[in-house]
């Protein structure tokens, strides 16, 4: 299994005070020693799905208390994984968003072959190829979010998003 973690919520930006997300260091400890309450939304998508799928994202993140523009943020990116989960992961995924109290960790999985290469987005800059129509989905879905993680595996891959709520 192939496993890449990538933390970088706040590079290039000022969004908390000087401090691109002070937070960062602990998160891994915090969101495994927290306890998650119900499930906010589990199902499986295709393609038809995805405009329904952003609007039960958004409801429930509003819900959890997510508000702009970090709520456009993770919807956004959740819409971009869960795509990909489409296009290149067998034509549908499975998404599984829950709600803690430190904040939304989103998981989407796919049953697709997997991704090419191994950190298919490690760089915190655009990738390259501006003339490029696709390629840019998980970049931007790791730079919207505080958590970012990909485990790929002969049975598929899947997707870690997190959005802190504080």
């Amino acid at each position: 299994m192939i496993r890449e973690v990538i933390l970088n919520r706040g590079i290039g930006n000022d969004d908390n005070g000087g401090d691109p997300a002070p937070h960062r260091d602990h998160i891994d400890a915090k969101l495994a020693s927290t306890p998650v309450r119900a499930s906010s939304l589990e199902l499986p998508f295709t393609m038809g799905d995805l405009a329904r799928l952003r609007h039960q994202v958004t409801r429930r993140a509003e819900d959890a208390g997510l508000c702009d523009p970090r709520l456009s943020d993770f919807v956004l990116a959740v819409h971009e994984v869960a795509s990909n989960a489409v296009v290149h992961g067998g034509g549908k995924g499975r998404i599984h968003l829950t709600h803690t109290p430190e904040g939304l960790r989103c998981v989407i999985g796919d049953s697709g072959q997997g991704l090419s290469r191994a950190q298919p987005c490690a760089s915190a800059t655009l990738p390259d190829g501006d003339e490029a129509e696709s390629g840019r989905g998980l970049w931007l879905a790791q730079t919207l979010t505080d958590h970012f993680d990909i485990a790929v595996c002969p049975a598929g891959t899947t997707v870690t998003l997190v959005a802190l709520l504080s």
